[in-house]
């Protein structure tokens, strides 16, 4: 397809630029967790939310190059935003008191990451890490002021994710999800017994994902625009998952982003490197 060939030459051209701006994120990663300050863990995320897109993009040209180290990479990369989101969560959980009287960020920006993550980790059966995003997750749709009000109206995948999670952990569907508008995703939902219908759906979804990876400008905000994020798809795969888990099938679904036996979804590794290492002994230093 041309734009999967178009959007990896643009990581290449990014890549070629982002060595020096990878080693200043991580200095600075660096004073901040130092800082043992709740500002300073603030932007420690900014800085993992920068070297998460960096090893994402790298591992998807690598993977693109038939090079099996982009799996690594990717890893690396789920892992970069996953403490990401836990610290802006925890920043958020800390400051939310304050509003009305400073201007206090919230979670609009990283609503589809939380998504997209807790796709990566139902994909790849990382139930405990799966949980933990999800629980992230329902608090970002049902806190009064952790995501912009008519920003999340517009949402369909974030809630329809929350929905497959409860699927996965045999729970009921949570109360944001009952009366949310899930889209192109309703589809999944209403065909989830498993027949003709439900490989449409999946095929559906496949092209949807296709056409949000890029931000064109304007009021939609496209789920899947940060690497890795962007060329796999991580919401088929944790579908997928979740029916193997329940010993029913899922038709194979064509797309033109990379396939998953590319990606490997059951050999990708989330284990601790020297980053998140730091991360977590910063974060377990300032909350217990």
């Amino acid at each position: 397809m041309k734009k999967i060939g178009n959007i990896i030459q643009q990581h290449r051209q990014w890549l070629a630029q982002s060595d020096a701006m990878v080693a200043s994120e991580l200095e600075y990663l660096d004073e901040d967790l130092e800082s043992n300050s709740l500002e300073g863990l603030d932007n420690a995320a900014d800085s993992l939310g920068f070297l998460a897109l960096y090893h994402g993009i790298h591992g998807q040209v690598a993977l693109y190059d038939s090079d099996a180290s982009g799996k690594q990479e990717i890893s690396q990369a789920i892992m970069y935003r996953y403490w990401s989101l836990r610290l802006k969560a925890k920043s958020f959980s800390q400051t939310s008191f304050l509003r009305g009287v400073k201007t206090v960020p919230n979670l609009t920006n990283q609503l589809s990451n939380a998504a997209c993550l807790l796709a990566a980790f139902i994909a790849t059966g990382q139930r405990e890490l799966a949980a933990s995003v999800a629980d992230i997750l329902h608090g970002m749709l049902t806190v009064k002021g952790a995501v912009d009000a008519d920003y999340l109206k517009a949402r369909r995948f974030e809630p329809f994710m929350l929905w497959l999670y409860s699927v996965y952990a045999g729970n009921e569907a949570p109360f944001p999800v009952h009366d949310a508008e899930l889209g192109v995703y309703q589809q999944i939902v209403d065909n989830w017994s498993g027949d003709q219908h439900l490989a449409d759906a999946l095929q559906e979804i496949a092209q949807y994902h296709a056409k949000n990876i890029e931000d064109k400008g304007g009021s939609w905000d496209p789920e899947f625009k940060n690497a890795p994020f962007d060329l796999v798809l991580w919401e088929v795969g944790a579908i997928d998952n979740v029916r193997r888990t329940l010993g029913l099938e899922s038709p194979t679904t064509a797309s033109p982003l990379l396939p998953d036996e590319v990606i490997g979804f059951q050999q990708l590794d989330f284990g601790t490197d020297d980053v998140t290492a730091k991360v977590e002994s910063a974060y377990q230093n300032l909350f217990g």
